[in-house]
């Protein structure tokens, strides 16, 4: 076999065919790379090694393979074969394997990008290389099953015409099989030729023993099959060897059963030993503090999933939502799924709301109290919208933070939610997406007050939220503030750097912590402290020490990002404590508003304090951020997720709630890389060098050996 396999591997790479594989399989995922990885600086390669292999490889490979026998057979070299002292199962084995090899050395060249990317942001290698794994075994499969087509003619040309045309069949399965409504079909279809299907399920954040195991039987079974169709080459249909084509057709019967009895088996694997979640954010896989609350539940919890039951073997992996409901299910016995088909039973969502549920969203109901929670299918995604195309991608998943919210909510009886109110009347923005979501997850109701129409600040607050007033208070909003504040209660408090006027009376409420904030906006002198390529305002502060920057990396754009931040100072007062939270570097100075050349001093200046002050019974505490822009999606996508985790931390500084809570942060899909012009264009012309090189060397090979 050995022989064999030197042979057929030098063959490959002198007769130019195994470079120009080696260099369209490099350059067509170079071309995807660039699309997808260079350009959209995504930090996984699947996407590019998935068209790679579902549009590639159904055409690289049956070139490639076409005549591994069906040119023996033309040429009839097919006799020493038949003949040779070696067994069948080693010309065989021989073969495949130096294509295999051919196919391993591009495989391997993709290895190295992860690597590369790593320079760039955070990768997540276990995802990269499963993902390598996936499409390696697909390609190998794929190898297997047109070696075996290559045994049917002597023309090679027709063998690559038909591996194409069932690689192609093969591949595009899914699109008819799947709109059937016979169970049957799909379970045949989807056991024998849907190979797309498991090529995704590798690459979509899980490894699937189902999927390895299916690629493995698989090219077992054409390499046997191929080995059976060249036995009975050797001998001639007649009365003497009749028993042997019986026993070809037998082994063949067998090998066939017993490949489907091998992935039969694996479906029956419990989903928790069989799935492995590679995902650095766990994607697939529930937190341990949401397990915490499940197992807790004593009431009985349905979950009405909108969408249809599909026992078959048909049902994709990437349904995200079901994957992450049965884990729910699976870990307490008080929780069970209860399937409801959005055609056959359009009209169930009412008894619970008004809107109009998407597919896939789930009603959590507590049948023994009756409350409910609706959590629509979009609610659990965060997305971002390419404004040039208009067009919306996914980049993160609120599943079981949505779920486990919901989980808490309907268990908690009404007394104990907290109420929490936002002053308005003073041109102040609101919390929106994954913030406004913390809110509600905290179990808080957030309602409008104006304190012009209010004689006081309800009594049944327990958080008030300032967030960015741009017009003044007037002295007696002011002081119902204070007067709230006296009573022992916490507020969140949010200034903005563009005011219409110095805000005299709010200055009062700060001041009441013996805090101040300058009219103007921090520029910050140290280049390690602001994000590169933008402007000095846009800061990356140092994190104090307190349980609300806990958690938060400080390494380069691990830190949090305050854009647009005013300068606090603080006086020291004998009764409140002040924690300073986030701050400047002692290089920075803040531009007035009022002129350019107004500056102050260069110092270190605070953006974020936690202030607490001592009253005759209890304590009042205040969490005070300078920078406006602070807690929005698009600063918060900038750090990966920090600004978010800094606000959440910060209400469960300031709300003490008698059951215990617990918020699940949105799981990014993936985190941008950070690609400047330089280094793209740098790659562009490695991957372009390689091609190139590559088919060259080939072709110098081909050439010099075509003159001897």
């Amino acid at each position: 076999m050995l022989a064999i396999f030197k042979r057929e591997f030098k063959s490959y790479l002198h007769s130019f065919i195994g470079p120009l594989f080696i260099a369209a399989v490099m350059g067509l995922f170079s071309l995807f790379y660039i699309l997808f990885n260079v350009m959209s600086l995504s930090n996984n390669i699947n996407g590019a090694l998935y068209n790679l292999g579902f549009w590639g490889l159904m055409f690289m490979i049956p070139i490639l393979c076409m005549r591994a026998f069906s040119e023996e057979r033309k040429n009839k070299t097919d006799q020493m074969i038949l003949t040779a002292p070696v067994s069948v199962g080693s010309v065989v084995l021989g073969k495949f394997l130096a294509i295999v090899a051919i196919f391993a050395i591009p495989t391997a060249v993709f290895c190295l990008f992860p690597l590369i990317m790593s320079a760039f942001g955070d990768v997540p290698l276990l995802w990269n290389y499963t993902s390598v794994l996936g499409f390696f075994l697909y390609g190998v499969m794929l190898i297997a099953v047109c070696v075996f087509i290559s045994n049917l003619s002597d023309n090679p040309i027709i063998c690559a015409v038909i591996s194409i045309i069932v690689v192609l069949i093969c591949n595009l399965s899914p699109n008819f099989y799947k709109s059937s409504s016979s169970e049957l079909v799909k379970n045949i279809f989807s056991s024998t030729i849907d190979i797309s299907t498991r090529m995704s399920n590798m690459m979509t954040g899980t490894c699937d023993l189902t999927s390895v195991i299916y690629f493995v039987s698989v090219t077992a079974l054409f390499l046997l099959l191929t080995m059976q169709l060249i036995q009975k080459r050797r001998y001639s249909v007649s009365k003497k060897n009749f028993s042997i084509s019986a026993y070809s057709s037998i082994t063949v019967i067998i090998m066939i059963a017993a490949v489907i009895a091998a992935n039969m088996a694996a479906l029956q694997i419990p989903e928790n030993i069989r799935e492995a979640d590679v995902t650095s954010q766990n994607l697939y896989t529930l937190s341990s503090d949401s397990e915490s609350i499940v197992k807790g539940i004593q009431d009985d919890i349905t979950l009405y999933f909108f969408a249809q039951q599909d026992d078959s073997e048909s049902k994709t992996k990437d349904d995200m939502v079901e994957k992450i409901l049965l884990q729910y299910a699976d870990s307490c016995d008080h929780v069970s799924i209860k399937y409801i088909d959005p055609v056959l039973n359009p009209q169930f969502a009412k008894n619970y709301t008004d809107e109009t549920l998407s597919y896939s969203s789930v009603i959590v109901v507590d049948e023994t109290t009756g409350r409910n929670k609706v959590v629509d299918y979009n609610d659990m995604l965060e997305t971002q919208v390419d404004y040039t195309t208009y067009s919306q991608t996914v980049t993160g998943y609120d599943i079981e933070g949505e779920i486990t919210y919901a989980l808490q909510y309907v268990c908690l009886s009404d007394e104990d939610l907290m109420n929490a109110y936002r002053i308005t009347g003073h041109n102040e923005k609101s919390f929106a997406g994954s913030f406004s979501d913390v809110l509600n997850k905290n179990n808080m109701t957030v309602s409008d007050l104006s304190l012009l129409t209010s004689e006081k600040v309800p009594d049944d607050c327990e958080l008030l939220i300032i967030d960015q007033p741009v017009t003044d208070y007037s002295e007696e909003e002011a002081q119902k503030v204070i007067d709230y504040l006296d009573t022992g209660k916490n507020a969140l408090i949010i200034t903005y750097y563009q005011t219409q006027a110095p805000l005299e009376n709010f200055g009062k409420v700060l001041a009441y912590y013996g805090v101040s904030v300058e009219d103007g906006a921090i520029i910050e002198n140290d280049q390690e402290r602001v994000i590169a390529g933008l402007d000095p305002y846009y800061i990356l502060p140092v994190l104090g020490s307190d349980d609300i920057t806990s958690g938060i990396s400080q390494e380069g754009y691990g830190s949090v990002f305050a854009p647009l931040s005013q300068g606090m100072t603080y006086e020291a007062l004998d009764n409140v404590t002040i924690t300073e939270l986030l701050k400047t570097s002692d290089d920075a100075y803040v531009q007035y508003l009022d002129s350019p050349e107004n500056k102050s001093e260069t110092k270190q200046w605070l953006v974020g304090v936690k202030a607490v002050k001592e009253l005759d019974s209890g304590s009042s505490t205040a969490v005070i951020y300078t920078s406006g822009d602070m807690f929005t999606e698009a600063a918060d996508q900038m750090v990966s997720g920090n600004n978010l985790r800094l606000f959440g931390n910060t209400l469960n500084s300031l709300v003490t709630f008698d059951t215990e809570l617990v918020t699940i942060p949105v799981k990014n899909v993936d985190s941008p890389l950070y690609i400047d012009g330089k280094h793209a264009l740098a790659i562009i012309c490695g991957l372009a060098f390689i091609v190139v090189a590559t088919f060259v060397a080939g072709l110098v090979v081909w050439l010099v050996r075509r003159r001897k």
